[in-house]
């Protein structure tokens, strides 16, 4: 029984150690910053890219396109995007899906025209 009770408490040690941490306060996305021009927006695109590709050379992590399961990598790019002062690109990156927000080879274009049906219905609601 002892043994039992043990193995209980080791396991929900271990889920609430493993479990997520909440979103941090910089995460936490700003419409408003977010500017309404593609061009604009394919900036902020640009910009995070190179960033991507910047953490990508950084952790050597050569032989993928989408980097969103290497630690280094999303790791590297989260904490460079959450330094910049950059309130726009930090919306952009963070707004992204995790899937795109880490891929070299995203499409560009429907990122842009997503984050800005996301950023018209969350300036709506308000």
């Amino acid at each position: 029984m002892k043994v039992l009770i043990g193995v209980f408490l080791a396991i929900a040690v271990s889920v609430s150690v493993l479990a997520p941490a909440p979103a941090l306060a910089q995460d936490e996305i700003d419409w408003a910053v977010l500017p309404t021009d593609k061009a604009e927006l394919e900036a902020l695109d640009t910009k995070q890219l190179r960033m991507l590709r910047a953490s990508v050379r950084y952790c050597e992590d050569f032989a993928r396109q989408n980097h969103r399961n290497t630690a280094c990598v999303f790791l590297d790019l989260d904490r460079a995007v959450r330094q910049s002062d950059d309130a726009a690109l930090k919306t952009y990156h963070f707004g992204m899906s995790r899937m795109d927000r880490y891929s070299e080879s995203r499409n560009r274009g429907a990122v842009v025209d997503r984050l800005l049906l996301m950023r018209d219905k969350a300036l709506a609601a308000d």
